[in-house]
């Protein structure tokens, strides 16, 4: 079924912005007098690429200039921080912000984080290749796990909520949002950090998920950080979810620009089966799973035991369209949730309860199952490429 598929910008600009609101920890006052320690590690922000902006819109609700007749006022944006990040990874930041030529003095606190993003194979390295339920995963003698920094900052007056990652060579950036006069605007910031790649510590945490497969994250914002494009990055969603399942199958690193480059459109789940099949070479179906709750339950369960993370469109917490990956699932009498990697949430994680009464904001029952869109006509069932 090639049912073409819109991810608005306005959509994704808008799960940015919950994003910011859901995923930031709370930080009190307090901590932005956190007194520097001889252990404390020293980071420096230089977010002056021109190609930052504030966003600021032109309707009372979230909006961009693609679905209205007056457009969004954008003007330039740029920081530079320093500060210190302590052995738990926790981020203490001064600074300024300075927005169209007006500069203001910013104090900015959070929590890192290092994910895991993709595999670096030396050249000429011998493939591996392994079977998972009867599809060949390639991996390559000496390859390198490859990690980006993750972080997320707000202010401690509530103006600022931020968030974004930094890559082993520097480059990377922060959105969000910010208030300006009263309204909530979003805001991105592009530049380096060297520092911030260096000085975060890997952690290791131990997952609850009853079963969680190794899943690249990737973000969609790599192409602003990379190709100073916000536009495109705000809609590519679906390519960024077609990089992970390549990566985690093949061990090669598509940049997000590339997939955008062969489908310059934002990607349905047909298409995104096309780029597999015919450029990455990944054997995936796209279709859609219905029947009752606990058999989509289920289903969902199956592919992950099997070893197949899997594209899904959701309806975002604003109502439309979005793409994500499925890599794992947590099966309990209390709470249960698949465990995501969302393109958007740059945090690196993201899960979704099973039933409404878990979560009446966000859950499969309300948001996938009972969804209508994404290429799911039946309200009865979950779309997929897997």
């Amino acid at each position: 079924m090639k049912t073409k598929i819109r991810f608005g910008m306005g959509a994704l600009l808008a799960a940015m912005l919950l994003v910011s609101m859901v995923f930031v920890p709370a930080v009190s006052a307090k901590s932005n007098e956190k007194a520097i320690t001889n252990t404390d590690k020293q980071i420096i922000l230089n977010l002056d690429n021109d190609c930052g902006v504030l966003i600021i819109f032109s309707g009372d609700k979230i909006s961009t200039s693609l679905y209205n007749d007056v457009p969004d006022v954008r003007k330039t944006a740029i920081a530079q921080f320093s500060g210190s990040i302590d052995d738990n990874n926790f981020v203490s930041l001064s600074g300024t912000v300075t927005i169209d030529g007006e500069t203001e003095d910013v104090k900015l606190t959070g929590q890192a984080e290092k994910v895991f993003v993709g595999w670096d194979v030396p050249e000429g390295a011998k493939p591996i290749y392994l079977d998972i339920n009867g599809r060949t995963m390639t991996r390559y003698e000496d390859a390198r796990r490859m990690y980006a920094s993750f972080v997320e900052l707000k202010d401690n007056k509530g103006k600022y909520n931020l968030h974004g990652e930094f890559f082993e060579d520097g480059v990377g950036g922060l959105v969000g949002t910010t208030v300006i006069n009263g309204k909530e605007c979003n805001m991105g910031l592009v530049g380096e950090s060297t520092s911030m790649s260096e000085n975060v510590s890997l952690s290791i945490q131990t997952r609850s998920s009853s079963e969680t497969l190794d899943v690249p994250q990737r973000s969609q914002w790599e192409i602003w950080w990379y190709q100073n494009n916000y536009d495109v990055a705000s809609q590519a969603c679906g390519h960024t979810v077609a990089a992970m399942l390549e990566e985690y199958w093949t061990s090669n690193h598509p940049t997000i620009w590339s997939i955008w480059e062969y489908n310059s459109d934002p990607m349905s789940p047909s298409e995104a089966e096309d780029y597999l099949d015919d450029e990455a070479g990944v054997n995936v179906d796209s279709d859609v799973f219905s029947g009752t709750l606990t058999a989509n339950i289920n289903e969902v369960e199956d592919f992950i035991d099997s070893g197949y993370p899997f594209y899904m469109t959701e309806e975002s917490y604003w109502g439309n369209c979005h793409a994500v990956v499925v890599k794992g699932y947590y099966d309990a009498i209390i709470d249960p949730y698949f465990m995501l990697n969302d393109p958007n949430t740059i945090s690196g994680s993201n899960t979704i309860c099973w039933y409404h009464n878990d979560n009446t904001l966000f859950n499969f029952e309300d948001n996938v199952y009972e969804y209508v869109g994404g290429g799911d006509t039946s309200s009865t069932g979950f779309v997929y490429v897997a």
